[in-house]
């Protein structure tokens, strides 16, 4: 069981990291869930409207993304966090940023498929 979830759940991050390279809105929109709580390492945080209009246009475009060190923690039923470390670079309002960061993420399987519920992202110390 153990393993089932953490495929499932690393699929889904997969798939979502993937949406965000691609800029596919529709891809995105299916893994996230509309409760969806944003926190970026600013401090910024938005709703899935909101994440989802900003990539829509162009505002936030992602370059490269890597995880290290996953590590999943089911915390009841159907809802699961994923923790580790990110390298991402992207482009925010046109400007090329690389962040290192600390990333925790919490999913929760719905009508038989698994969405994100919450992104919080803190810059690595140092």
């Amino acid at each position: 069981m153990a393993g089932d979830l953490e495929a499932a759940v690393l699929a889904a991050e997969k798939a979502r990291c993937d949406a965000m390279l691609a800029n596919d809105n529709a891809a995105l929109d299916a893994l996230l869930d509309t409760r969806l709580h944003f926190a970026h390492a600013t401090g910024a945080v938005d709703d899935k409207n909101a994440f989802l209009a900003k990539m829509a246009a162009g505002r936030i475009r992602y370059v490269a993304i890597g995880w290290s060190e996953e590590r999943i923690l089911e915390l009841a039923p159907g809802v699961a966090m994923l923790n580790g470390r990110m390298n991402t670079d992207v482009e925010v309002e046109g400007v090329a940023k690389q962040l290192r960061n600390r990333v925790m993420t919490v999913w929760s399987r719905t009508d038989d498929a698994w969405r994100m519920v919450a992104f919080q992202s803190t810059p690595l110390a140092g």
